[in-house]
């Protein structure tokens, strides 16, 4: 209820590095630019919002010569989005890890598994409590 995403802005006047992490699996991508988007809405520069998606992490884990930002020499990890990154209506269309595609909005199960999850179209029972039907407890 009284949560606040204050964090960035402190942390950008104060002069720290910012970055941004999430580690969710399955919604990675979106909260990622969520946590930048509303670290802006709370006060933090858009400026260091985008340095905190890209190379202030780089620089955090000491791969700034391999990641952060687009240039020769560079892995070429990077997405395209459908409009702003600090947008709540943008999508990733696409990501490429070391140059190449690893996801597209455009493909099918690509798609299923964005707005789905992780396992969104198999089917599967449902597990709706943590009883068992079996004398082995499984």
């Amino acid at each position: 209820m009284d949560i606040s995403f204050i964090n960035g802005a402190a942390l950008e006047k104060a002069g720290a590095l910012v970055g941004f992490h999430t580690d969710d699996g399955i919604t990675d991508s979106r909260l990622l630019l969520r946590s930048a988007g509303l670290s802006v809405r709370a006060g933090m520069s858009r400026e260091k919002a985008l340095y905190g998606l890209t190379m202030a992490g780089a620089i955090m884990l000491d791969m700034q010569d391999r990641v952060g930002s687009l240039e020769q020499g560079k892995d070429a990890d990077f997405v395209v989005l459908s409009g702003d990154p600090l947008s709540v209506y943008t999508h990733v269309l696409q990501t490429f890890v070391e140059g190449k595609k690893v996801f597209d909005r455009s493909n099918p199960t690509d798609y299923l598994t964005q707005v789905g999850g992780f396992g969104a179209g198999t089917e599967r029972e449902a597990h709706l409590d943590c009883f068992h039907d079996d004398e082995g407890g499984n």
